[in-house]
């Protein structure tokens, strides 16, 4: 009776964490970080003070069970690939291509653009394609305004082609990797490189029709918030005003109308590495601050004439000259508004404007922060930055162009230069090549090959080690770690095996067919409310128990957890590449919303029809 009591326990307990984990994943209040840890200590306390077994010794789910999955060879993989993806994209390896591309695409569009995602198909299977997705973005970015097409209409059909390409082999997404180590560690046979191929491509090809035929129609036309301030007939100009010594606005206090210049508004006000943005309580006007307004060039030219020591410049240095044809001229020269987008494993991510230092570092003023196509501009300065993040910058060119050297951002200012091909991009080319036949040909496992071709990397200068541990993401290093854990406690305490029970009662009788198309599509509509990799080993041990119910082949179950995790175009936080293009797509929550339902619908359906008639689960 005792032992029953504790049993049941064990099983409500650990539905309370999956809750727990559910909840804390998909809040945007609690860090990912912080979630991981949380339930990661709370299934430390809960298993060894009342363990699971008859005694402390027999406790099947004691400290080193849970902490086992932090040695999980998957997630050891897939840390590994995110290092060698970053020596990929900083070294340039594909920048020389790209180059002579958009060199030779000249005015054909539907030619640049299919090469473009043809490209991307073809690479994410065997790239991570998170890195891919960073690659391609400013490429799109450039070819939109080339073209004069809003990004609108090419920046999420970039990140569902990388996710649907990714399907295909174990390296093409995290995910796969994971759902290949939750089996390993759940003592079932890890997938192969290309066991999943064909059902993988069945729902890549279907996927990409859908992409490419339907879903043009359903995508908006969506301008950059700084665009639509910058162009038209009331176009804007940011324009970044010294006060001078002897200013007539010192000691003035700061508001929107402080010029008192119908046209102009006081939007900024950067004090050292300070920023204030409205509404500026009660801040006065100093000595050298540096004031951003956004002004017509008529109101520029008023308020030189009112405010005679004001000084247009960065440095204070140089007046505004007094003619107006030249004060045009002089003011389109130089002065430029940018668009950059923070990158994955930047190593400015995390931390806010002041404690980067941008303004020295970079010699360029950040104007605002768009997220999630929201532009921020109150808060700045206190702002944590976080990948994707797009900044609205301004800087002289000399000044930009530096910045796109910069591997930490990613510039989206649609220049047409050819890129630079890098110093080590033949050498990173080759690592990655060499870790892809290591690990396709089974000659070394997965995680081996990755962790091989990133001191290939570093033994070689490709990256330095600094540059490797910032690509590391803690994130997945956390959550995968504590969900593998929090797996092997659905699977010990018989969780998983209820809650499969429950299931197959419902689902059972329509058959093995029914109840795997069910767990897809639950797994689906979840990863975009969780992350996809949380999905993935949340229901890996539930999909074992539902082939175990039904005693039959574990391997359709598993992929239905592998494919249905990788369906996260409803929302821009199932999938890492979905948050990257959202900021230089301008999109808005609803955007995927209507756009990535059709889609989760049309893989459910192919993956039913398809799925049991090629594992043979026909009743």
């Amino acid at each position: 009776m005792t032992e029953t009591m504790t049993g049941a326990f064990h099983i409500w307990a650990t539905f309370a964490l999956v809750v727990m984990a559910i909840v804390g994943f998909s809040s945007d209040r609690i860090k990912i970080e912080v979630t991981s840890l949380l339930l990661l200590t709370a299934m430390l306390l809960l298993f060894e003070l009342v363990p699971v077994g008859r005694s402390e010794e027999e406790n099947s789910l004691n400290t080193a069970r849970l902490l086992a999955g932090f040695a999980n060879p998957a997630l050891i993989a897939v840390l590994a690939l995110l290092v060698v993806g970053n020596g990929l994209w900083r070294s340039g390896a594909l920048d020389w291509a790209l180059g002579i591309f958009l060199d030779r695409v000249g005015n054909r569009r539907q030619l640049a653009i299919g090469i473009c995602f043809a490209t991307v198909f073809v690479a994410s299977p065997f790239v991570n394609n998170t890195p891919v997705v960073v690659i391609f973005i400013p490429i799109m970015e450039t070819i939109a305004r080339r073209f004069s097409l809003e990004p609108s209409r090419v920046m999420m059909p970039l990140s569902f082609i990388a996710i649907l390409a990714g399907m295909t082999t174990l390296i093409g997404s995290s995910t796969n990797l994971l759902v290949s180590g939750a089996l390993s560690q759940l003592g079932k046979e890890p997938l192969g490189f290309f066991d999943f191929t064909v059902p993988g491509l069945v729902l890549a090809s279907v996927g990409l029709l859908y992409v490419i035929i339907v879903m043009p129609h359903l995508l908006p036309r969506r301008h950059s918030p700084v665009e639509r301030y910058m162009t038209g007939k009331n176009r804007r100009f940011i324009a970044q005003l010294t006060v001078g010594r002897e200013s007539k606005l010192v000691g003035e206090t700061a508001r929107f109308n402080i010029l008192g210049i119908r046209g102009s508004r006081l939007i900024h006000v950067q004090r050292g590495e300070h920023a204030y943005i409205p509404p500026f309580a009660q801040l006065n006007i100093r000595d050298n601050d540096i004031l951003v307004f956004m002004a017509t060039h008529k109101a520029l030219a008023e308020a030189q004439t009112k405010f005679s020591r004001l000084m247009f410049s960065v440095s204070g240095k140089q007046d505004l000259p007094a003619d107006e044809e030249e004060r045009k001229k002089w003011l389109s020269r130089g002065q430029m508004i940018a668009e950059v987008m923070i990158a994955p494993g930047s190593n400015i991510a995390g931390l806010s404007l002041e404690e980067v230092g941008f303004r020295a570092r970079y010699d360029c003023l950040v104007l605002g922060i768009e997220r999630q196509s929201r532009l921020i501009q109150r808060h700045l300065t206190g702002a944590q930055l976080q990948e994707g993040d797009v900044l609205v910058v301004q800087g002289d060119r000399e000044a930009l162009d530096r910045m796109r050297n910069h591997r930490s951002v990613v510039m989206l200012d649609g220049t047409t230069q050819q890129l630079p091909a890098a110093r080590n991009a033949k050498m990173a080319g080759g690592i990655f090549a060499g870790v892809i036949f290591l690990a396709s040909t089974g000659i070394l496992p997965i995680a081996a090959a990755a962790v091989g071709g990133v001191v290939m990397m570093l033994i070689t200068g490709v990256l330095t080690l600094n540059q490797a541990t910032a690509a590391l993401d803690r994130q997945i290093f956390l959550m995968v770690g504590a969900s593998l854990a929090l797996g092997a406690a659905m699977l010990e305490t018989g969780a998983a095996s209820y809650l499969a029970d429950g299931v197959i009662g419902l689902a059972g009788p329509a058959g093995k067919a029914a109840v795997l198309s069910a767990l897809f599509l639950l797994v689906a509509l979840l990863t975009n409310v969780l992350s996809n990799n949380a999905t993935a080993i949340l229901f890996t041990p539930i999909a074992l128990g539902l082939a175990n119910g039904l005693d039959t082949d574990p391997t359709p179950f598993a992929l239905a957890v592998m494919f249905g995790a990788s369906c996260s175009f409803v929302t821009p936080v199932g999938y890492q590449t979905n948050l990257l293009v959202m900021g230089p797509g301008y999109y808005r929550f609803k955007d995927f919303m209507r756009a990535g339902w059709p889609l989760v619908v049309l893989l459910w359906i192919t993956f039913s029809l398809f799925m049991p008639w090629y594992y043979g689960l026909l009743d």
